[in-house]
């Protein structure tokens, strides 16, 4: 598939099947993320590959947060456990803390290119992704399952992998109504 294709064809998907995806397509997709833009060479980005062990640990911390103080749904306890395990791969993307702000503001820009320059190797291989944030990111107990030192490194997402169905192209803004200065403009 070409870069524009590519680019045109990625879309989040949110419910993924159990078949596997290849590890070569996976590494190729790391290798992808690897050569995205950064500004200062600080390379922030991180992805660690969660076993199954550990996403049956964080599916089990999503189900804590997502019923804390309520009683539990059991549709919505299977659709939140689907989630976790169904993709092939889960991904935990985090980024090297700075402690300089505007460092670490293009160090995110740099790890969101990344993130980017992955989901559409991936997308190139025929394969999916979703790259989401939440409370689960952001817990403490995330950190001590996928063994990140939060004085390190900052969760800045998963990113499931996997197969799935694709969703419809979604209406995109006009060319002209993001674009000044150019005869694109006027399309």
């Amino acid at each position: 598939m070409d870069l524009h294709e590519a680019i045109k064809t990625r879309r989040t998907i949110h419910s993924f099947s159990t078949k596997q995806v290849q590890e070569t397509i996976i590494e190729r997709a790391i290798d992808a993320a690897n050569q995205a833009p950064c500004h200062r060479h600080t390379f922030p980005w991180r992805f660690f590959s969660i076993d199954l062990k550990r996403r049956e640990l964080l599916a089990n911390l999503a189900l804590e947060l997502k019923f804390a103080n309520r009683l539990v749904d059991e549709a919505i306890k299977e659709k939140v456990l689907q989630k976790i395990l169904n993709p092939s791969h889960l991904l935990v993307a985090s980024q090297v803390v700075n402690p300089d702000q505007k460092i670490r503001l293009e160090d995110y820009a740099a790890c969101a290119c990344a993130i980017q320059n992955l989901s559409l190797s991936l997308v190139a291989d025929g394969v999916g992704s979703k790259w989401s944030t939440g409370k689960i990111t952001t817990d403490k107990k995330t950190y001590r399952i996928v063994g990140i030192n939060p004085q390190r490194e900052e969760i800045i997402g998963f990113i499931w992998v996997g197969y799935g169905e694709i969703p419809l192209q979604i209406k995109r803004p006009q060319i002209s109504s993001i674009f000044r200065g150019s005869s694109l403009a006027s399309n």
